[in-house]
């Protein structure tokens, strides 16, 4: 699995939130759906993206339940039933998934099962578990679709004592 590590600074999306399950099937049924409600506020508030568009989804857990946070870059205004949300900089796992949406979660358990455990990184949870980034490549369900997935990351003890540095 192709990878890279990336430093990213901090920068501001605006966006709104869905509460998720702990089910894989019904989250990507809600995920789908508030897409489509996501996409339609944008475009109710004059916020639609052309040419070179940028959309975040945000997997995050606060106090114990799983939240969807789906944002476009902050621009100038934060219009009524969307939310300013800051992305701290941090150090990141990035891995590209190829393909349909409906897939995206074994790609995701490439990562965490294989990839992760593999290269002394352990993921972050504090600010986000991760994050999809979509842009000119995405294309729903083609096989010729891309979405960006970062991973907030540190060293784990063991790449420390391992390390000549």
């Amino acid at each position: 699995m192709n990878y890279s590590l990336r430093k990213l600074d901090a920068f501001l999306v605006i966006g709104q939130v869905v509460e998720l399950t702990q089910s894989k099937r019904k989250n990507i049924t809600i995920s789908n759906q508030f897409w489509r409600i996501f996409n339609t506020n944008l475009k109710k508030s004059h916020l639609s993206q052309s040419g070179n568009w940028q959309k975040y989804a945000f997997m995050e857990r606060r106090m114990g339940k799983l939240y969807y946070y789906c944002a476009i870059p902050f621009k100038t205004e934060i219009p009524d039933g969307f939310y300013l949300k800051e992305v701290k900089p941090h150090l990141y796992l990035v891995v590209e998934h190829h393909g349909a949406m409906m897939n995206i979660y074994e790609t995701y358990d490439q990562i965490y099962r294989h990839l992760l455990p593999n290269i002394h990184y352990e993921p972050l949870k504090e600010d986000c578990i991760h994050f999809e980034r979509y842009d000119h490549r995405f294309h729903w369900n083609r096989e010729d679709s891309i979405i960006e997935i970062w991973i907030p990351i540190r060293h784990t003890e063991a790449s420390y004592k391992n390390s000549d540095v």
